[in-house]
């Protein structure tokens, strides 16, 4: 009886060797890429590898650009040479007015807390002159590699010598009706605009605003929960749209836009707790140097952590009218509006989004004039809302 012929195994071993080659050079990859990420060097400096004093560099970026987000001009600040006794590098922040120890803290110790770093001590104390004092130690376990001096202004005592109140007003929800939206824009009342991007009338809506002189917020659409049976118009950006798609779409809107002050989300409850898409839109906020204005957050929304991750300056409007300005009549927005004065005294500055329905804009002018606002001051959206530094 004839013997049946082996099959050969050589095939299956290649393949086997093959994809294990495979498989130590993606792994021996991402270990490159990660020892040489900053996380990967502060990882690598935990576990002894690396000299912590060689974070500094890294501890410092980050510190620049947690600073850069809160306004800081560079002129304010001073870097110390490296000490060679192991100390951590000491910086002299002086901070603005408007901007408090509270926000240099968080805007600071949050970068560097995903650097991998820690905040190892702060404390706070009076200064000449009424000023504030923040010490923040910032490093590894044990070891401190930067120690930073923040110094507030003092606060104003004499009510006269407060500035006044600022309070700047957003219109937006102009839908397709490019007459009516002209009319609006006519309106003798300072405030900007939020136009929806992708609609047969956006480019009329933009060419409108500029011809008006109001400033122009990008509002882009944005999945929501819902969707689509809450479409928020032509061309919304989906979890599921590519990340590249989606930056280039954001790149296409602002070069179509003309001049914007920011960019705010169109719906989006979905979208913005998205990591992937956010991150996306917030490359080309990055480049154009652009907040991030989110209205109405959602309760999972990853939008003010990912700015922070990124580089990105996030605000929010500090009050939306949308529900009054549905309204039959305008009890709803005067009882609202007295509220929002009161608040804007005590901030100091206020930034309130108005759905700009026909008995919004009726009661606009009513509602802004000078018997009405007292010693508030309307104030250009760009005057009040947290902006990027100028370097």
């Amino acid at each position: 009886m004839p013997r049946k012929p082996r099959r050969s195994s050589a095939l299956p071993r290649a393949l086997v060797v093959l994809a294990a080659v495979a498989a130590l050079l993606f792994v021996g990859g991402e270990a490159w890429v990660l020892a040489r990420s900053g996380r990967g060097q502060v990882t690598q400096a935990r576990w002894g590898l690396r000299d912590p004093a060689r974070l500094v560099p890294l501890f410092a970026r980050e510190i620049r650009a947690g600073l850069d987000a809160l306004g800081v001009p560079p002129d304010s600040i001073a870097e110390a040479e490296l000490p060679r006794d192991g100390g951590p590098q000491r910086w002299r922040v002086r901070l603005p007015a408007g901007a408090s120890l509270l926000q240099a803290n968080y805007a600071v110790s949050h970068r560097i807390e995903e650097l991998g770093g820690e905040v190892l001590g702060g404390r706070e104390s009076p200064a000449p002159g009424g000023a504030r004092r923040l010490t923040l130690r910032l490093g590894l376990p044990k070891r401190a590699l930067v120690e930073l001096l923040f110094t507030a202004p003092p606060r104003p005592r004499d009510p006269e010598q407060r500035p006044a109140p600022r309070l700047a007003l957003v219109l937006y929800g102009f839908g397709d009706d490019a007459a009516q939206a002209r009319r609006a824009f006519a309106l003798p009342v300072p405030f900007a605009v939020a136009i929806v991007p992708g609609a047969k009338s956006s480019a009329e809506l933009f060419r409108a605003a500029h011809e008006s002189d109001r400033e122009v917020v990008l509002h882009i659409p944005l999945e929501p929960v819902n969707y689509p049976q809450l479409d928020p118009g032509p061309g919304t950006l989906l979890v599921t749209t590519e990340p590249d798609r989606a930056t280039g779409t954001v790149r296409r809107w602002l070069d179509q836009s003309g001049a914007v002050v920011g960019v705010a989300n169109h719906m989006g409850s979905f979208a913005t707790q998205d990591m992937t898409l956010m991150r996306a839109v917030y490359r080309e906020l990055r480049r154009r140097g652009l907040p991030f204005i989110h209205v109405q957050p959602a309760a999972g929304a990853v939008c003010r952590s990912v700015a922070a991750e990124m580089g990105v300056v996030y605000d929010e409007p500090d009050a939306v009218l949308d529900l009054e300005a549905r309204a039959t009549t305008t009890k709803g927005l005067d009882a609202r509006w007295s509220g929002i004065l009161a608040e804007a005294r005590g901030r100091g500055r206020f930034t309130v989004w108005l759905r700009a329905t026909p008995l919004a804009r009726d009661w606009l002018a009513r509602a802004t004039a000078r018997k009405r606002l007292g010693d508030v001051d309307l104030a250009p959206l760009s005057a009040v809302m947290r902006r990027p530094a100028v370097l």
